[in-house]
Order: C-alpha cells, then structure tokens, then sequence
C-alpha cells in the first residue's frame, strides 16, 4: 500500500491547493508577484510526476498475472497525466479549456476500472472523481462558477484523497 499512499497524500495535497485557490483563498497576487496558481500548479505537476512513476514502479515490479494491481497503475496514470498537464498549464499561464477538454476522458474512461474495485466505498470515490473532473470540464468553459468547483475539489481533496490514507493508519476501517 505504501506507493498508492504517496500518490493520495501527494495528490491531495495538489487538489486542496487547486481546492484554496477556486475558492479564492490566497488567490490574489500581491503588487509586484506573480499569481498565486504558478505554485499551485508546481504542485499538481509534482503530483503528476509521482503518480506517473508511482504508476511505472507498479507496472514494472507486479505482473499481471500476479497481482491485479498493474491494472491500478493504468487508472493511475490517467490522473497522472492530467495533473501534470495542469499543472503545466498553470505555471505557464495557458488557455485551461484544453485542460478542461482532458477532464473529459480522465473522467469518463476510467469508469472502465469499476469492476477492479470489490467495495462500494471505492466505487464511490471513484464516482465522485467523475463528478470533479466534469466540474472541472464545466469551470473551464464558463459554465460553473469557480467557487462551486473549489467547493467539489476541497470535498474530493478531504473525502477521497486524505481520508483514504488515514483510514489505513488508523485502522477505522471505513474504506
């Protein structure tokens, strides 16, 4: 478990940034100083980063025929890629629509993974990423304020991300 906690505590922590900044929490730039979405999206490409090689170290350590958890490692390139896009385009202060057209298949295609999950828990969280990511889709194009998106992203960023990996620590057994 220890690969997969990383990439929920890292991944996270990218989210509640994201979350903080559309709720307009540190937004602002101060005079002189650039805004405040450069760091935030240093910590999405981060996060891409290491779900990317989180997802490579699963691929390359369990086989398949093995352990199922190589299929773990496609769905966690999805979002892999998808931060570290966003991240991108933050730093480099680009269109996001693009950003919001890639929220598209990272939501939808991996509800192609929902038999890989045996609880509904876990069905439910990855439902919910659907949800966030067709938010974020909605937030891109003027379609949803930005305040409701950073609402959905501190709830997934609380629920789906940090509570995951305390749950396993505590032992509390609610996922």
């Amino acid at each position: 478990m220890a690969p997969i906690t990383m990439v929920f505590i890292i991944t996270g922590l990218a989210v509640f940034t994201q979350a903080m900044f559309f709720l307009g929490i540190g937004a602002s730039a101060e005079e002189g100083k650039k805004s405040p979405i450069v760091p935030v999206g240093y910590i999405s490409v981060i996060a891409g980063i290491i779900n990317l090689v989180v997802g490579l170290y699963i691929t390359v350590v369990r086989p398949l025929d093995a352990d199922p958890s190589l299929l773990l490692a496609g769905l966690i390139g999805f979002y892999g890629l998808f931060f570290l896009a966003l991240g991108l385009a933050e730093i480099l202060d680009m269109d996001l629509r693009v950003i919001g057209n890639l929220a598209i298949p990272t939501a939808i295609l991996p509800l192609f993974w929902i038999n890989f999950f045996s609880d509904t828990q876990w069905t439910l969280i990855l439902i919910w990423w659907v949800v966030t990511f067709l938010a974020i889709t909605l937030t891109t194009y003027g379609k949803l304020q930005a305040r409701v998106l950073g609402i959905i992203l501190m709830i997934t960023a609380l629920f789906t991300f940090f509570l995951v990996p305390v749950d396993a620590v505590m032992g509390w057994g609610l996922i």
